[in-house]
């Protein structure tokens, strides 16, 4: 392009004037509207009840998508946020999870017939880890199962499956909903998380057993507390009205501020996750129904959770591939492993004694153990092989190795649970 034309390029185009420019600026509608190309079933953008008091506080303007919900990636620095959930304690949304109330006369009828374990010896207030299977034995889906009342139940899973749900309950008396816009979510985590309860008023939450909850009514805001969570022991969760979430989340801010709280993004929660050696669905696994050629539907077997199975019982979701799976033996089984490199390094094919037998579905680098650690599934007959394995590695300047990996067991942090606190 000469000089004439570049000119002339810009006489034709003038500079758009930028809103920051000061109130003298006219607006300009097309601020406001998406680009005319755009579909409408293409706007997907949601925001969490916590999205305003979240953005106050990111100082990276770094976002990510979960259950289609944009939420925090890192406010500060991964490695800051992580070093909070490890030694003091870090507050984070985790309003995009699913939630379900089911409620009825035969509600503990429905769930037994849904869920691979029985839930009639639940409680009020108590909680558990629950698996939903399909005809196949595969998972549809995992969560939490919270027993609020004698007739009702809250199960909070990671993906959306309110129609298999329903079709489920045909012929059940209970009520099935999704109450997911009318909960917000917070996770407290971190060694010093009982004391920022206290100071905050919820001193019957900072006293809470593992698999616990409680109501609290901080500031008169009805709040259920529960000490349940992936990242370990020191993990409690807050459920409250969406309209009262931003208020509970600076109250909780003020009261961690000697604790040295800090608000924490997802990238440090995967991380301390998978120091957890938690396999998670949608990341190391697929749903039953999810149509994903980079993972494969797993059963509570494979994932190593057949605790969470009970087959001599009445009729349940998925029962009869079970039993078939058991008197067969499962063909996979969770693997962990360590591996030296340096923290760009993306793990792969896992080989032992030369023959493929896994992948690993998801990594990350332990500031803690300094060295990679990797999760994913293996096949059963890559056990046995000295506890050493080989790794596809893909180094982060693009260059291919082999790399020898350390099969170990998890957690890999065994006192991650809870770090001492000063």
């Amino acid at each position: 392009m000469t000089e004439i034309d570049f000119i002339k390029k810009n006489k034709q185009e003038p500079d758009r004037k930028n809103p920051l420019d000061g109130p003298a600026v006219e607006p300009d509608q097309a601020w406001f509207e998406q680009p005319a190309s755009e579909p409408p079933f293409a706007r997907h953008v949601h925001t969490t009840p916590l999205h305003l008091v979240a953005s106050t506080e990111s100082g990276t303007n770094d976002w990510t998508v979960w259950n289609g919900y944009t939420v925090a990636n890192t406010y500060t620095h991964i490695v800051t946020e992580y070093d909070a959930l490890r030694v003091n304690a870090g507050l984070s949304d985790i309003s995009p999870l699913v939630k379900i109330r089911i409620s009825g006369k035969e509600v503990v009828a429905y769930l037994d017939h849904l869920l691979t374990a029985p839930v009639g010896r639940m409680k009020t207030h108590d909680t558990k880890r629950v698996f939903v299977c399909a005809g196949t034995g595969h998972l549809v889906t995992e969560g939490v199962l919270f027993r609020l009342a004698e007739t009702e139940f809250r199960l909070v899973a990671r993906s959306k499956h309110l129609d298999w749900f329903l079709d489920a309950g045909i012929g059940f008396e209970v009520i099935i909903d999704d109450v997911s816009g009318t909960l917000a979510g917070l996770s407290l985590c971190g060694p010093r998380a009982p004391l920022i309860l206290a100071d905050a008023g919820l001193n019957m939450a900072a006293d809470l057993r593992r698999g616990k909850a409680c109501w609290e009514e901080p500031a008169r805001m009805p709040t259920y507390v529960s000490r349940t969570g992936l990242l370990g022991e020191s993990q409690f969760e807050l459920w409250v009205d969406p309209e009262d979430a931003p208020l509970l989340w600076n109250l909780l801010l003020t009261a961690g501020r000697r604790h040295a709280l800090k608000p924490v993004g997802e990238a440090a929660r995967n991380m301390v996750r998978l120091e957890q050696g938690v396999l998670l669905e949608g990341y190391d696994y697929a749903s039953a129904f999810a149509s994903c050629e980079a993972l494969s539907p797993a059963t509570p077997y494979d994932l190593g959770q057949g605790t969470h199975v009970a087959l001599d019982r009445p009729t349940f979701n998925g029962q009869a591939a079970l039993r078939k799976l058991v008197a067969s033996g499962s063909g996979r089984v969770p693997a962990a492993f360590t591996l030296m490199g340096e923290e760009g390094d993306r793990p792969g094919a896992v080989y032992a004694n030369g023959h493929h037998v896994g992948r690993v579905t998801s990594h990350t680098w332990s500031p803690s153990l300094q060295m990679h650690v990797a999760i994913g599934l293996m096949d059963i007959q890559g056990l046995g092989t000295s506890g050493v394995y080989t790794l596809d590695v893909m180094t982060g300047n693009g260059q291919a190795q082999k790399r020898v990996a350390q099969f170990v067991k998890r957690p890999f942090l065994h006192n991650s649970a809870a770090f001492p606190a000063d």
